[in-house]
């Protein structure tokens, strides 16, 4: 009898590529790939503790597997292992806890576990490949797969554990990332997306940046799109900007991190530039294409934060040609330094100042979407939804929604953008190749 496996996956683009990459794993060994939401022998939660809501997210997921299949086995692999792996093990069900270290060996682990076996397994990073096989790659369930091309961060930013889970910053060799960006082509993908912890710090042995990488897979496949995942401000090379602008198969869109429009905030945080050094990024940016998509995260109710470091925030990024914020609440990590601080920020403070900025970036996504109204543009058609509608994806990450048949899934087609929605552009489909 087959045995079958669903995934969880928690967290960031890094984890889904990952998690992509075991699934086409275990189906290329005989294993039979369920939903989430359905009953299965063994279930994989790919975990997240970059917040205390991400690793609440991560107990729900787990507790939510072994309600639907009490005999099943769970298996925690991931961030929240580095965290607190004994109390992972300790939740009903969970027979497996693999480190950021041990992924790609689930199989292996999986083989050798007994019927009552229960272990722990979180190895340090030193001397340890993160990345993928030769014969693995992130061909799940996904319409526009991520490639994995670096691991690991070196900033230690004030606020972040994510250096001390995935280890200091290390690159795949660009001949890896190329071949698996021509397997995914010849898998029938026409997007993939470039990521990694900390990308710009992506450096080959022999010196190649990402613009590099970039530039090899344009030559290597004839992949309609490559997008580019978050990039901090600092490591944006000129070469990655006007190949952004000037090259029709990279995606216009960069996700830019701010974190906070105050200095002062900016410096207690770590973060390696100022608001004058932020400001002057997108700006080149915006010179060279009017057009591409910026977005950002910041970050509300970092310790000391003042209600004038806030307004100087609000006003930074009011007047930035940014495109959308993602904004988050400040949680403290146990064994960074923000975590040591006594000035905390009142919760309903951080609250306010969220929703604040949650405004902000409607009004800015409304103001970028409406330079698109009445414009055809190629959309690649992503999923079905249960109205009947497909949704789908520009190259400027504005998401569309338009009547059509589910064989556009996985295609790209011109389609009209007539009308603004909440989150969403209506389209109307020009023609179907």
């Amino acid at each position: 009898m087959t045995t079958t496996v669903n995934f969880r996956t928690l967290g960031c683009r890094l984890n889904q590529s990952e998690s992509d990459a075991l699934q086409f794993a275990f189906e290329k060994y005989g294993y039979m790939i369920v939903p989430p939401d359905q009953a299965a022998d063994i279930s994989i939660v790919n975990s997240c503790a970059v917040t205390r809501q991400a690793e609440a997210k991560t107990r729900g997921a787990i507790s939510a597997a072994h309600r639907m299949a009490p005999d099943g086995k769970i298996v925690v692999m991931g961030c929240y292992s580095h965290t607190n792996a004994r109390q992972l093990l300790a939740m009903d069900g969970v027979r497996l806890v693999l480190g950021n270290c041990e992924k790609y060996q689930l199989l292996e682990y999986l083989e050798q576990l007994g019927d009552s076996d229960c272990q722990i397994i979180a190895s340090p990073f030193e001397n340890y490949d993160t990345f993928a096989p030769a014969d693995y790659i992130a061909a799940g369930a996904h319409t526009r797969p991520h490639i994995k091309i670096q691991d690991g961060c070196s900033y230690y930013c004030a606020y972040c554990i994510i250096p001390y889970l995935r280890g200091p910053t290390r690159s795949r060799p660009p001949e890896d990332c190329i071949r698996e960006a021509r397997q995914l082509e010849e898998n029938g993908f026409h997007e993939v997306v470039l990521t990694g912890i900390n990308i710009g710090t992506y450096r080959s042995s022999d010196g190649h940046d990402i613009t590099d990488l970039v530039e090899g897979m344009l030559a290597a496949t004839r992949l309609s799109r490559i997008r580019i995942s978050s990039i901090e401000p600092n490591l944006v090379p000129d070469g990655l900007i006007q190949l952004i602008a000037q090259e029709p198969r990279v995606c216009r869109h960069l996700h830019i991190p701010l974190q906070s429009g105050s200095d002062r905030v900016l410096q207690a945080m770590k973060r390696r530039y100022t608001t004058a050094e932020y400001q002057s990024v997108i700006e080149k940016i915006y010179r060279e294409n009017e057009r591409v998509c910026i977005g950002t995260d910041v970050m509300v109710g970092f310790p000391g934060e003042t209600r004038a470091d806030f307004d100087a925030m609000q006003s930074f990024i009011e007047q930035l040609p940014l495109s959308y914020l993602h904004v988050f609440r400040y949680s403290p990590r146990p064994g960074t330094v923000a975590a040591e601080r006594e000035d905390s920020v009142p919760a309903g403070e951080k609250k306010e100042r969220s929703a604040i900025l949650r405004q902000l970036s409607n009004t800015k996504r409304k103001r970028f979407q409406q330079r698109f109204l009445y414009r055809t543009e190629e959309v690649l058609w992503e999923q079905q939804n249960y109205d009947g509608r497909i949704s789908g994806l520009t190259d400027h990450y504005i998401r569309v929604k338009a009547a059509g048949a589910a064989d556009l899934l996985n295609r790209c087609s011109p389609a009209k953008l007539l009308r603004i929605k909440p989150g969403y552009m209506e389209g109307k489909i020009s023609r179907e190749q």
